[in-house]
């Protein structure tokens, strides 16, 4: 049946399903391209190195879950010599050390007239950590160049295997129900009702692997379902010609590099994801930062692209997120839980008119900290066209703009080191990584946080968090935003501070502002060990916005230009 669906797809689709969207701007590049690239050649039982550039080949995708690395059989510097033998993995102490999930996968491959088959942890040699560094990236390449990706959608480990592969491995049961003597009824479960539960749709890792396939062969809830780009087919209905009812032919998908939403999307639906670990966070995403920075033309800062930075760092927590410690709070990368950037929906869909109107409402020059015991800075992008006047110019090059009653000429960081901040991961797949810590200027402002008294009907993103009021000088709300109901709890103090991030014309002209929390005292601080606004380095809490007009309504001494680090 799946040869079947394979031989249709490929008479009706022609050559429509035979490249993945995400590597539509690779076209004529070749497997041969790809760092240390293996194969495992499920006829001769062995590793193959080096395969030539037309050599069709599955992947597979599936979950390693809670095994112990050492009793399952993966590729080692040790054992490679003997896997690249002919018949190496058939070998006793090779094959039953193999996870049941890819001896399935390799049955498979042969049962679909194929060869070869890459699986991660027999392709990627696991203790040479260079190599690995060099695999990571080129995910998306692998899976975007496989004729077929196999999807284990079932089950929570290596060893659960392909569920009807093997006699007696469906592990499910039709439900019926006889209504009438002599009369029964069956239901018929959708493969996307078992989605939600399955533990492969819910791992970080699998998420890149999926967005690059081209045609998927998914098992999931004991059937399976078969995916290419143009149609869907499911093993519980017979399609028999081109026009049945049970095909669908149509674009499932189609990647516009002009929308915005396209990219929102990818980093939404990542951050919702679950890691084993938090030291993972870039890696799994690499495959679609690389895509990012080529589609975008510009590289990501701890996951915000640089030349939409005012705009991208306004990501919104859809859940009370928890901070991973190991990476910076500005950045969607910073919190476990969903986030969106929601551009889409309070500006515009369109990449160039977005560009266009982030050059006009910001002041914000943003740098990055090299590291802690060092005083230099570095902008985290120049745009590419300079100008021809010699007139102070904002971040993205336009004409800087006079907003505030006072002096907001100083944009550049004062020399300093930092006292006990932490080390964050490294930005590996910057080409100009720094330490995490964003040094720039803007308009600080305090308000109170109380109990709001409007109500959220408006608030378009559901969040689940504690909705919060933001009152200014005159006891009138300006404003709600969400926090951690633990945060609230443990906060001394109901004064706050916010920084100015950018200015956007939702429902009329206001101001988008973050709100932050101090760290770091240094020790001669005369504020140390109390709630204040003067630490040494920052953390987002979250975000918010007021009307412009309403700046005035700041407390303490009012608005006032001041210089940040935020971690």
């Amino acid at each position: 049946m799946v040869r079947n669906w394979l031989s249709m797809c490929r008479t009706w689709h022609g050559s429509h399903c035979d490249r993945s969207e995400l590597l539509s701007y690779q076209a004529h590049t070749s497997i041969s391209e790809i760092p240390h690239f293996r194969l495992i050649d499920v006829v001769d039982n062995c590793i193959l190195c080096s395969p030539g550039n037309d050599t069709k080949y599955v992947a597979l995708s599936y979950l390693w879950g809670r095994i112990d690395p050492n009793s399952i059989l993966t590729l080692c510097l040790s054992n490679l010599s003997e896997l690249e033998t002919l018949g190496g993995l058939l070998l006793p102490h090779n094959y039953y050390k193999i996870p049941i999930t890819i001896r399935d996968a390799m049955h498979i491959v042969r049962e679909l007239r194929y060869r070869f088959l890459w699986v991660d942890s027999l392709c990627i040699i696991q203790d040479d950590v260079k190599t690995k560094m060099l695999a990571i990236p080129n995910i998306g390449e692998v899976f975007g160049k496989a004729h077929l990706t196999i999807i284990a959608g079932s089950g929570n480990s290596a060893n659960v295997g392909l569920p009807g592969v093997q006699p007696a491995s469906r592990g499910t049961s039709q439900a019926i129900e006889e209504i009438h003597p002599g009369l029964r009824l069956c239901f018929r479960p959708r493969y996307q009702d078992h989605i939600e539960g399955a533990a492969y749709f819910h791992r970080a890792w699998q998420f890149q692997e999926q967005k690059y396939a081209k045609r998927t062969l998914i098992f999931i809830g004991g059937q399976v379902v078969f995916k290419c780009m143009r149609a869907e087919w499911r093993e519980d209905v017979v399609v028999e010609h081109r026009h049945s009812r049970y095909c669908r032919i149509e674009r499932l998908g189609s990647w516009d590099p002009d929308d915005i939403e396209q990219y929102e999307q990818a980093m939404k639906s990542y951050s919702s994801r679950v890691l084993t670990r938090d030291s993972d966070i870039y890696h799994a995403f690499a495959a679609m930062i690389r895509h990012f920075q080529v589609q975008l033309k510009v590289d990501l800062c701890h996951g915000i692209p640089v030349a939409y930075f005012d705009w991208f760092i306004l990501w919104t927590s859809l859940s009370p997120g928890t901070r991973r410690s190991n990476t910076p709070s500005w950045s969607w990368f910073g919190w476990r839980g969903e986030s969106f950037p929601n551009i889409s929906y309070w500006y515009d869909h369109s990449i160039k008119r977005i560009r266009k109107a982030l050059r006009q409402r910001t002041w914000i020059i943003w740098y990055q900290r090299q590291g802690h015991d060092v005083e230099g800075c570095s902008r985290i992008w120049t745009p590419q066209r300079r100008p021809t006047s010699s007139s102070p110019r904002n971040f993205y090059g336009s004409r800087v703009e006079s907003r505030f009653p006072f002096d907001c000429t100083q944009t550049i960081p004062t020399p300093r080191t930092l006292v006990r901040a932490p080390q964050y991961l490294e930005d590996s797949y910057n080409t100009t990584p720094g330490s995490g810590f964003l040094q720039f200027w803007t308009v600080s402002v305090t308000f109170r946080l109380d109990k709001p008294v409007s109500r959220d009907d408006d608030e378009v993103i559901v969040n689940t968090g504690l909705r919060v009021g933001i009152f200014g000088r005159d006891g009138r709300e300006l404003g709600t935003t969400f926090v951690n109901h633990e945060w609230m709890n443990a906060s001394a103090s109901d004064i706050h501070e916010f920084i100015l991030l950018c200015e956007d014309d939702e429902e009329g002209w206001k101001y988008k502002m973050m709100l932050i929390e101090w760290h770091g005292w240094r020790d001669d601080s005369p504020y140390k060990g109390t709630t204040g606004l003067h630490g040494d380095w920052a953390e987002r809490i979250s975000l918010g916005s007021i009307e412009k007009e309403d700046l005035d309504q700041a407390l303490g001494e009012g608005p006032m230009w001041k210089e940040i680090i935020l971690g």
